[in-house]
Order: C-alpha cells, then sequence, then structure tokens
C-alpha cells in the first residue's frame, strides 16, 4: 500500500506511453496522489484526460517541483537541459526512485533493467529502465518458458510507428498519402525511414543495444535479435526461437504458457494481424511448435498498453519494498 503522503510523479502524461501509464496508475491506485508534469518547451500548460476526466499538466519549470515524490516515472525523453537538472535532483534525492521508460533510456547505463518486477540485486540508486515496448511479448514468452532451460533465444520484431511517438505516426500517414497520390516523400524527421507500405531493417547498433536489454533480464540465455520498422501504425508482431539442451515436449510448454500471467495461446486458427492486439493488455502467443530442442511462436502485444501495465506491477513492487 502506498503511503498517502507520498506522490507518484509522472511526466508527459500525453505522451503515447503517457496516456498509458497516467491511466492504469489512476485506476491501480485511486486514492494515491499523482503529480502530472511536462517537459515540452512550450511552457503552457496542458490537458490530459485521467479516468475520464480533464486534468491540468503544468509544465516542469523546477525539479524541487517533484519534492516528496515515491517514483518519478518518464513517459518521454525530455529536453537534455530538463534531463540532466533532473538526475542531478534524483541523485540527491536518493530515496526518489526512478522508473525510465523512455527509449535508449537517459541513464540506461545506470538503471537496471527491468520488465514488470524490481531486481533482486539493487544498485546504489532505485534508477530502473523499463525494457522497450517491442521486446514485452518475447521477454514475456521467454521467461514462461524458462524452466525448459533454454541456452539460446532468437526473435525478429516487427516493430511499428507508435514506438517512436504520436508525431511518428501523423508522420506515417503523410508518407502514405503521399506514395498514394505519387508525390515525393519528405525526409523522415521523426520515423527512422520512409514506412508506409515498407519495411526497414533497423540499424545494427539498436538491434544490439534491444540485445543487450535481453541478456540483463535473462542472463543464462544467449540472445539474438532483428529488428524491423513496419509502416504499421500500432501494435508488435515477432516470431521468437528457443533453443533448450534437450527435447522438448509440447505440452509441456504449453501448459507452461497458459500458466504464465498475461499471456494467453491464440484459438485454433487465428490470424495474426498486429491491429488484433491494439487495447487488449495481454500478449497472444500462436502458431507454438516443438522440434526436438527448439521452441518456436508468433507473438501479438499492443506494445505500449502492455508496458502501462508493466509499469503498475513495478509500482507496486517499489512501493512493498
Amino acid at each position: 500500500m502506498l503511503r498517502p503522503q507520498r506522490t507518484l510523479s509522472i511526466l508527459d502524461p500525453t505522451s503515447l506511453l503517457g496516456r498509458e501509464v497516467t491511466e492504469k496508475i489512476a485506476r491501480a491506485f485511486p486514492d494515491v496522489p499523482r503529480r502530472l508534469l511536462h517537459t515540452g518547451a512550450d511552457p503552457e500548460h496542458l490537458i490530459a484526460e485521467v479516468s475520464g476526466e480533464a486534468t491540468i499538466v503544468a509544465p516542469l519549470l523546477d525539479p524541487d517541483e517533484l519534492d516528496r515524490s515515491i517514483a518519478v516515472i518518464l513517459t518521454s525523453s525530455p529536453p537534455a537541459q530538463i534531463s540532466g537538472r533532473l538526475l542531478t535532483w534524483l541523485r540527491a534525492n536518493p530515496s526518489v526512485a526512478l522508473l525510465d521508460c523512455t527509449q535508449p533510456g537517459v541513464v540506461s547505463d545506470e538503471a537496471s533493467c527491468v520488465l514488470d518486477s524490481i531486481p533482486t540485486v539493487r544498485r546504489d540508486l532505485a534508477w530502473y529502465h523499463l525494457v522497450h515496448p517491442s521486446l514485452i511479448a518475447p521477454v514475456r514468452w521467454l521467461k514462461a518458458l524458462l524452466p525448459l532451460a533454454p541456452e539460446a533465444f532468437h526473435a525478429t520484431l516487427l516493430c511499428p510507428a507508435s514506438g517512436f511517438g504520436a508525431e511518428a505516426i501523423d508522420e506515417l500517414a503523410a508518407q502514405g498519402t503521399a506514395r498514394l497520390s505519387g508525390r515525393a516523400t519528405r525526409r523522415p524527421a521523426h520515423l527512422p525511414a520512409v514506412l508506409a507500405f515498407d519495411l526497414a531493417m533497423a540499424h545494427a547498433e539498436r538491434s544490439g543495444a534491444l540485445e543487450a536489454q535481453v541478456a540483463e533480464l535473462q542472463p543464462t540465455v544467449i540472445p539474438g535479435l532483428h529488428v524491423i520498422d513496419t509502416g504499421v501504425f500500432h501494435g508488435t508482431l515477432a516470431t521468437a526461437l528457443l533453443r533448450c539442451p534437450s527435447d522438448v515436449p509440447l505440452e509441456q510448454a504449453r501448459a507452461l504458457l497458459r500458466a504464465a500471467p498475461g499471456l494467453r495461446l491464440a484459438r485454433r486458427n487465428e490470424t495474426a494481424i498486429a491491429t488484433e492486439a491494439v487495447e487488449q493488455d495481454d500478449v497472444i502467443c500462436g502458431d507454438l511448435r516443438v522440434q526436438g530442442p527448439c521452441v518456436t511462436a508468433w507473438l501479438l502485444a499492443d506494445g505500449l498498453r502492455v508496458a502501462g501495465g508493466a509499469v503498475v506491477e513495478l509500482v507496486s513492487a517499489l512501493t512493498a519494498s
């Protein structure tokens, strides 16, 4: 139970991820004070809808406004000047936890990578970095199958425009309109490439960074990832392969996945459409196959929505410790 005199401070609650995080926290902790602030360049107040009600979002002008926070939750990358002052303030207030939900992360080197639980071994500062939304489904699947003692894990991630923010969604729509009308597309400002009706392989550095997140979360498994950016607005799809030391009975794998919270097996003949997972809280696992020591499947999820649920679990763990 959160102590009523302490506050949860959520930065940029009007971002795509911020909306999910704020709404889920409001529902999970209705009696806990919340402080909503934004880090945009415009010092004007914003309006966020929380639990069906309009809420004022003031600009973060001074980190001291975060006083008496039990945790500060970052949902969008703040400008460098603000993030620098924020980190200085957090170092001076080590009792305040930081949950960094941005990518690649404001303090990824100093923060522990997390999904839905706090590491048993704590670092000096209570700084945590939420795993990339496109990895939540594969990592949750991997975690469910850990009793099989897997040795290697490989996945191909198909990432939507929503992972790059609301501006990227607008940009993708504009690219689609331009291509349909035969006009030249503008140089992308928010997306990594022109993605309308197209795919693009992510740079090796980005794939490597996501591999490092998997390796930190599950250090006993050797990860390998291919990351593909797609001309899709919402919803992540991944194909996953797990190699185990010995043959795996299919029913054992199915039983482990059925028992995993937040994950459901697809219905027979269910078609893998990314938008089917949008606004769903669970990861969908389909086409589960076993070939000797290898287990494969496809995974669908609304990465941002599931990330919002993971933040609730993390806040519960932080306040219970």
